[in-house]
């Protein structure tokens, strides 16, 4: 699937799962806030549940009326431990291969805005970004297509919205990306992902970040 694609002229990627590999680390900032707060750990299955759910969403469902007092904790856990968070393997050489071409690249996520510019400078990845977008940033946050517009907007973009690809690992990514009429490319982690996939038959789907990164080696 998707040998006959041509290059995009823009790729915007969503972050956690996608690039960096945060699952554990974000589970682990959650097992904090709910130790702090008294609460019961969540387990990997629980937590992966809510994986890439929007900011408000996900505070709601885990914290119900203590949400507030949890972003706090949670957001100051992360500013003083984000230097511990690591790409996904592969993930620096496929920024290196699209910038080969001349494409335009751009974050978009669910995660506030603030973190990731953080930690794409911890990974020493600022040159890369045209623009990052995160929570709250635009009108409503993913899967509404906002926050993608909003960063091909940023990024002073005047292409094609077919021309641009949106990479993600999550129903939230796809749905983004088809509702702002962008190109899907889904990276598949699990084998429970087929359900998507057949659900809304992204145009590429990879296994991972070399995968990606050989499509436009080979290009």
């Amino acid at each position: 699937m998707g040998s006959s694609l041509a290059l995009p002229k823009a790729v915007f990627f969503d972050w956690d799962g996608t690039l960096a590999d945060s699952f554990l680390f974000l589970r682990g900032a959650h097992s904090h806030v709910r130790n702090a707060l008294g609460l019961s750990d969540l387990t990997a299955e629980q937590f992966d549940g809510y994986f890439g759910m929007p900011r408000e969403v996900l505070y709601r469902e885990i914290y119900g009326d203590e949400m507030e007092l949890a972003k706090q904790i949670f957001e100051a856990y992360v500013r003083e431990n984000h230097t511990q968070l690591e790409p996904l393997p592969g993930a620096g050489e496929l920024l290196t291969a699209v910038a080969g071409h001349g494409i335009t690249m751009g974050a978009v996520s669910n995660k506030k805005g603030d973190f990731i510019r953080d930690e794409i400078a911890h990974f020493g990845w600022q040159g890369h970004f045209a623009s990052v977008v995160g929570a709250g940033e635009a009108a409503r946050d993913k899967p509404a297509p906002d926050p993608l517009l909003l960063a091909i907007e940023r990024a002073s973009l005047k292409l094609p919205l077919a021309d641009i690809w949106y990479v993600g690992d999550t129903e939230t990514d796809l749905r983004c990306s088809q509702e702002a009429g962008c190109v899907s490319v889904f990276i598949q982690h699990k084998e429970s992902d087929k359900a998507l996939i057949e659900a809304y038959k992204p145009a590429l789907v990879v296994r991972n970040c070399h995968e990606l990164c050989g499509f436009f080696v080979a290009k």
